[in-house]
């Protein structure tokens, strides 16, 4: 299967996998809360929480560095395994402990406190099918990843549903969370040893330190990275209430949705680029930029579509109590552009061995984040939150900007001040087209404001023959 072809089915496998997860999992929440009442949601929500904070440490950034390491170099890929599922194995059961002990500490619910501990199990099966996922993303095969968190998650949400039906309590959720998880790395591992290498071995100590040390900075990436993303909601439930973090919620479950697609290709892509740095330089450079005109193009009509019929979509999704969701959507949707851009620019950096450089961007931009919601958000609200979501990203692109241009990745002013013109007229021609139809229903209207986007681009020649070939040898069939 050709590199191209490959990449497409490990982003439309992907993109199904995170875009259904979220879904499926709305209804286990909703049954929830209405067999085990507001203290039984209470109770699962607070669990999960522990396991969302823990499951960091736990992998400890070993995946991106696993899929680095093994996309430039496969002979390694025994060693890398072996001295990966050590550290895992470490740092996962420090967790487990970590997180035992602390809602011990915190918790007087007897419920909250041993479905934790039952939890803290399944941090060692994360960490492993981390290291699992890394493997297997180094050797470009994610859509096993994508087919594993499918079956993971339908079997977890239809044993979990049929068990609250039966009259079980959250207990028994959390034990079919820690089973499935752990069956869900089995079968990684089963993969794994019959495809690339082995996971058991001799350990490398000399080499499983150093590996280490390299992991650390990719778990700091990821640390920042979840504050930077989950501070907003933290911050404006304590500084002003719990309706307005409904109504941010609202909207930001569109953003949220809209970013399954860029977060499956970045991942799709991260191996790829990993692999041509490694092997020959200018296909690198010319994949990032191919990455970031895709993402590009395929990102403004969504932000196009999400800003223009906000209100319409608010009102369809929540009803009419949700009036102020609308403003947010309409700003907070722009933040995916530059997050498309960011991630491209994020994944040149670290596959180009120069994760360290973007830590620190992270690191700022977390920083820059939090500043900004603590001046904003008590004069704003949730809207605040929202202008500090939007000037914070771009904070984070502008810092990765003199590290990108033109170090990693040459593309010429001329060149891209014309690409991006183009593509503002043909969101133009989008908002047009979806302007002229105010009483048509919001689907249909999409629809036919992506086409005019997509025809405009075509006539202002953004999508070029090459990019026409390219799509066509996604669909080719295979001889």
């Amino acid at each position: 299967m050709s590199t191209v072809r490959r990449l497409f089915k490990n982003t439309s496998i992907l993109m199904l996998a995170y875009g259904l997860q979220p879904i499926i999992s709305f209804y286990l929440i909703i049954a929830i809360s209405q067999m085990m009442g507001v203290e039984g949601l209470g109770t699962y929500r607070t669990i999960f929480n522990y396991v969302a904070v823990f499951q960091i440490s736990a992998a400890f950034g070993l995946r991106s560095l696993l899929t680095r390491e093994i996309a430039q170099n496969k002979k390694e890929t025994h060693r890398n395994l072996v001295s990966a599922s050590m550290i895992a194995l470490v740092f996962s059961t420090i967790s487990g402990l970590a997180m035992a002990l602390l809602v011990s500490l915190l918790s007087t619910n007897p419920n909250v406190l041993e479905g934790t501990i039952y939890a803290s199990l399944s941090l060692i099966a994360l960490g492993l099918a981390d290291v699992y996922e890394g493997v297997i993303g180094g050797y470009e095969k994610l859509a096993q990843v994508g087919y594993a968190w499918l079956a993971e998650n339908v079997v977890r949400i239809a044993f979990s549903l049929w068990l609250i039906h039966a009259g079980y309590d959250v207990i028994a959720l959390v034990w079919v969370y820690v089973i499935t998880r752990t069956l869900k790395t089995l079968y990684y591992a089963y993969f794994v040893k019959k495809h690339f290498a082995d996971p058991f071995g001799k350990v490398d100590w000399a080499y499983t330190k150093t590996l280490a040390r390299q992991a650390k900075t990719f778990a700091l990436i990821t640390i920042c990275v979840t504050i930077y993303w989950k501070a907003d909601v933290i911050m404006i439930e304590s500084m002003r209430s719990e309706e307005e973090v409904g109504f941010y919620s609202a909207a930001y479950s569109f953003l949220m949705i809209s970013l399954v697609f860029v977060d499956s290709f970045v991942n799709s892509i991260y191996p790829v680029l990993a692999n041509f740095y490694k092997a020959a330089g200018s296909h690198f450079e010319a994949a990032c930029r191919k990455s970031l005109k895709l993402l590009g193009m395929a990102t403004v009509p969504i932000s196009v579509g999400f800003s223009v019929e906000a209100d319409k979509i608010i009102s369809l999704i929540y009803g009419a109590d949700f009036f102020p969701s609308i403003l947010v959507l309409q700003l907070l949707i722009w933040t995916l552009v530059p997050y498309a851009i960011s991630q491209i620019f994020a994944y040149a950096l670290v596959a180009s061995n120069k994760q360290k450089i973007d830590l620190l961007v992270n690191a700022i931009s977390m920083t820059a984040n939090i500043i900004l919601n603590l001046i904003l958000i008590p004069k704003f609200g949730f809207l605040g939150a929202t202008y500090a979501t939007l000037i914070s990203i771009h904070i984070y692109v502008g810092m990765q900007v003199p590290f990108i241009f033109p170090k990693i990745i040459k593309i010429p002013v001329n060149v891209m001040l014309g690409g991006i013109l183009r593509t503002a007229v043909a969101a133009g021609a989008m908002m047009l087209m979806l302007r002229s139809m105010p009483d048509f229903h919001v689907v249909p209207k999409l629809l036919l404001g992506g086409a005019a986007y997509v025809a405009a681009m075509l006539l202002f020649g953004v999508i070029s023959e090459s990019d026409r070939a390219l799509v066509a040898k996604v669909f080719k069939r295979t001889a």
